[in-house]
């Protein structure tokens, strides 16, 4: 096991990545956590396992991932030792799956829905289905100025 704690360039990061048979990613309170992302992005051999912890925001889109809840040291021990124990069939079903799920939840997936989202609702935050498609959302993002400014309501 190796901790490493520390800045590291892309091409080392890939080649981290790609010799670490498991992945252990366990925030116990998380947005996104594109590391565990980087990760699959990187195993383009299918193989390595991901342990990831169910409160990370990542945690949604790679349901391949052995998830688990980092508050049970229990269950984390059991969980990583069945990450290292999988049978290598199991590992590559995981990250096929994993994979395939993020090359059609790429950035550019995530912007068509945010501004499709975006675009659903009406001045007070009410969901508009009148205003339901990316497109509509798109054309009004286009022509905003670009001088605006959000303000939070907090």
């Amino acid at each position: 096991v190796h901790y490493l704690h520390q800045s590291y360039s892309r091409s080392e990061l890939a080649a981290l990545y790609s010799a670490a048979d498991v992945m252990m990613v366990t925030p116990l309170r998380d947005g996104m956590n594109l590391v565990a992302k980087e990760y699959v992005a990187a195993r383009v051999d299918q193989r390595g396992t991901l342990v990831l912890s169910e409160f990370a925001g990542a945690a949604a889109d790679l349901r391949q991932a052995f998830l688990v809840n980092p508050h049970d040291l229990d269950g984390l021990k059991e969980t990583l030792l069945q990450a290292i124990r999988a049978e290598p069939a199991d590992v590559t079903r995981r990250m096929r799956s994993m994979r395939r799920y993020l090359r059609t939840h790429d950035v550019d997936h995530w912007a068509r829905s945010f501004l499709s989202s975006l675009g659903a609702t009406d001045a007070a935050g009410a969901l508009d289905p009148a205003r339901s498609d990316a497109q509509s959302a798109g054309s009004d993002v286009g022509s905003a100025d670009p001088r605006a400014s959000l303000e939070s309501s907090e």
